[in-house]
């Protein structure tokens, strides 16, 4: 939906934000035949110690005209190019599919104009697929790929912007024999006190030769706290997923991971930094407040244990668009404990950068009385992420039976056409039954909720048998029974 989105605004979206493969990223293998006939592979012409650029274009996309027009990938290509040092390769890949080859040419009815006449480096069409492949989400994207098929969003630079990516001794073709390079650290950033953190790391071979061994280490403080032997066969660019071990930190810290190999003479590249947060002291009442952007249905959240039970969630395709919630969880026992909340798209509740609003999140530890004991997570809604995760080490068991508060439910989206959510709001625990009836009194729909625990709770409806009209909600939930009016569409 996003995709579409980016239609309307892509004249205004230069700068890397969004979802697709962040730098620093493995570019994806492909092969493609150029408007000439010509067939590309990629991972061919950066095995072979190529530097690639691509631009992702449309069309009728402005900016990528004007940028085109600026003739910086000419420069680019004359210098470094098959004609100059030899050094750089350049695609122009135009990845809308729904265009023509007359839009190419700048004769059809969407296109800025004649992108073909005057463009000497191979030029692609219908390369959507190529364009998902990279996850991108807006026009003009551009990526440089060094040889070590480790790619930089490069993006609209000038000539100059564009060489020295390229150039950089960081995107060189493997030269040392032996060369471990190690690409991202991949382990747990949170953890629990007394509880061991999984360490693991994403290992490059930057050598010519195979690599076959080396020694992970785990180092803060100035010593080294774990080590690792890895035995394996890498060839030459090959990338791997290291599980290092655990360790249990005694607070938060940075750390490094490095890898150590015999004979590597290149010690630029065999180390990353990471950091791990231990989990914030914690009542066991946790409350969410969770403010979406406009696009309420990528938005999901749980609360686990360390052992992975559930004791609430909410799915992606639950919530609406630019909508507050707010949800009490009570956990059982002291222990430690696991918010995460998800965005299926990768751009967290960061509704701006898309002509909408930003939404937020802040999750909190409270008393028996509802005030705030600790805070566990706070979001404002201004960087994009896929997933993140905050700890809370329970010490204070609070008694949800004796909350003051007042038993209460609503029924969203209201009119709802076939499935709606029951947002339970219980003074205290309660059997609850729920009946619905048409305006004649006839009973249309009945369902036993069971106990359910004080405290908010969301059930899924399902009222897709039901026809078109008013009907008469009612629960009974202990002491209190409580009637509401949802119209069915």
């Amino acid at each position: 939906m996003k995709h579409l989105y980016t239609v309307l605004c892509a004249l205004f979206i230069t700068t890397s934000a969004m979802a697709q493969l962040p730098d620093g990223s493995v570019a994806p293998d492909f092969t493609a035949t150029d408007i000439d006939g010509v067939e590309w592979n990629l991972y061919e012409l950066l095995d072979a110690g190529t530097t690639v650029i691509i631009d992702f274009y449309a069309t009728w996309c402005g900016p990528c005209w004007s940028y085109r027009a600026t003739g910086a990938l000419d420069d680019v290509w004359e210098q470094l190019g098959p004609d100059g040092t030899g050094e750089v390769m350049i695609f122009t890949m135009e990845s809308d599919d729904t265009t023509t080859a007359a839009d190419l040419a700048g004769t059809g009815s969407a296109t800025t104009g004649d992108w073909i006449t005057g463009t000497p480096f191979p030029m692609f069409d219908d390369c959507g697929n190529i364009f998902d492949l990279y996850e991108n989400t807006y026009y003009p994207t551009i990526y440089t790929i060094c040889p070590n098929h480790i790619l930089t969003e490069s993006g609209q630079a000038d000539a100059a912007g564009h060489i020295a990516v390229a150039t950089a001794a960081s995107c060189a073709a493997a030269s040392e024999p032996t060369d471990a390079a190690v690409l991202s650290y991949t382990g747990e950033t949170v953890a629990c006190a007394g509880s061991p953190t999984a360490i693991s790391v994403e290992l490059m071979n930057m050598g010519t030769e195979p690599l076959t061994a080396c020694t992970i280490e785990l180092v803060y403080n100035g010593a080294t706290e774990l080590s690792y032997n890895w035995t394996g066969n890498l060839d030459t660019y090959g990338v791997t997923d290291i599980q290092v071990g655990s360790h249990e930190f005694s607070s938060a810290t940075s750390f490094e991971v490095r890898a150590v190999a015999g004979g590597d003479a290149n010690a630029t590249n065999n180390a990353v930094m990471s950091a791990v947060e231990l989990a914030t002291p914690s009542t066991s009442l946790i409350y969410v407040h969770i403010l979406t952007d406009g696009w309420g249905e990528e938005t999901s959240w749980s609360i686990t244990d360390g052992g992975g039970t559930e004791y609430a969630s909410v799915s992606e395709g639950t919530y609406a668009n630019q909508t507050a919630y707010e949800e009490y969880v009570s956990v059982p026992a002291n222990g430690c404990y696991f918010f995460t909340i998800g965005d299926s798209y990768g751009d967290g509740l960061y509704g701006e950068q898309w002509g909408s609003t930003n939404g937020f999140c802040n999750v909190a530890s409270v008393n028996a009385d509802l005030t705030y004991s600790s805070w566990l997570y706070a979001y404002d809604g201004d960087y994009n992420f896929e997933q993140e995760n905050a700890a809370a080490d329970v010490n204070t068991v609070v008694n949800v039976e004796g909350l003051q508060a007042e038993t209460s439910f609503a029924v969203y989206p209201n009119p709802v056409s076939d499935v709606a959510f029951l947002e339970l709001n219980m003074g205290q625990a309660a059997d609850v039954n729920m009946t619905v009836l048409n305006l004649l009194g006839q009973t249309v729909m009945t369902e036993n909720l069971g106990n359910v625990a004080a405290g908010q709770r969301r059930v899924e409806l399902n009222f897709t048998n039901l026809q078109s009209g008013v009907y008469l909600v009612s629960l009974d939930m202990g002491a209190s029974t409580q009637t509401l009016r949802v119209t069915v569409k």
